[in-house]
């Protein structure tokens, strides 16, 4: 169920169950194959109760439209993470190595990480920033630059976002000319790990790392705390560090849907994942002060609000 509904959402029919627009006519006029999948696709979705028929057109039960809430994590996770799953049994026996013989999926990751921020994070975020004042943002590892733009539009400042995917850098591009911004933000592709490739940095009064530090960390904390400690030399004095992590869970916590999955994935990824009080002290050996810190509604999920001291 779950690789269907983002199948759908990754084709784009996932918004025509959503709002009513994806009909017997639209399922007809697609080529015989595509039309005869699309039509088994809803009929199984139709038998796990989560479509319905309304006159001609097929749409999103109440269940369907709950599960579907959720679609950001599914993207992230099928279409991100879907191949090297699959291949865990080679894993698993160690004949083969994540990323290096079945990577993840850059572009997926990155969409699918924006839709679940949009609702969950992103607000949260937001919220974090006001108050705090930036004439030019970096966002390291930006996917498809959403939240640049957002940031950016909200507080009037000019960005520059900086992605490893060609994929995430060409949606990315979409995202900032759809925008009409084009002469305040733009996207570099690069290793957001190499910060001495990373333009204007010396006049950057925000750093944005979503979701980035624990692959840094995944080289080790001294690797991390290196890091951190080029950052807060590359900075200005008082620049903010704007984080997005997953704690892992705590002992005996009863965790939400999803942790699970994050948890297996950053296992696969030969990532750790470290809580508020952890980060905080990777944080001050590399130069930074935590100003602030907040649970939002991302399971798991911790935002940290940094400011470079040192």
């Amino acid at each position: 169920m779950s690789s269907v509904l983002a199948a759908f959402e990754m084709a784009g029919l996932l918004t025509g169950l959503e709002n009513g627009t994806l009909t017997r006519a639209v399922v007809k006029d697609r080529g015989s194959d595509e039309s005869a999948l699309l039509g088994a696709s809803l009929r199984y979705l139709t038998q796990r109760g989560l479509v319905e028929e309304s006159g001609d057109a097929f749409t999103l039960t109440e269940y369907g439209r709950d599960v579907c809430r959720d679609k950001g994590y599914l993207v992230w996770l099928v279409g991100g993470y879907g191949e090297p799953l699959r291949r865990m049994d080679a894993f698993l026996s160690g004949e083969k190595r994540y990323g290096v013989d079945y990577p993840r999926d850059g572009r997926w990751v990155a969409d699918g990480a924006a839709m679940l921020g949009r609702k969950d994070v992103v607000p949260h975020a937001l919220r974090l920033l006001e108050g705090v004042e930036f004439d030019h943002a970096v966002d390291l590892g930006c996917g498809n630059a959403r939240f640049l733009l957002t940031v950016c539009s909200r507080f009037g400042a000019s960005g520059t976002g900086v992605d490893i995917s060609p994929e995430a850098c060409a949606e990315a591009d979409k995202a900032v000319r759809a925008a009409g911004l084009t002469d305040k933000v733009r996207v570099v592709r690069g290793d957001a790990g190499d910060l001495s490739a990373i333009p204007s940095l010396g006049e950057t009064q925000l750093m944005i790392t979503f979701f980035l530090l624990h692959e840094i960390l995944a080289q080790g904390r001294d690797a991390l705390v290196a890091y951190l400690s080029d950052m807060a030399e590359r900075l200005p004095q008082g620049a903010r560090l704007l984080i997005a992590e997953v704690r892992p869970p705590a002992a005996g916590e009863n965790r939400p849907w999803f942790t699970p999955e994050f948890t297996l994935v950053h296992a696969l990824m030969r990532q750790t994942l470290l809580d508020a009080k952890g980060w905080s002290a990777a944080l001050a050996d590399g130069g930074f002060t935590v100003r602030e810190v907040l649970e939002d509604d991302m399971p798991g999920g911790i935002l940290i609000l940094a400011e470079r001291t040192r």
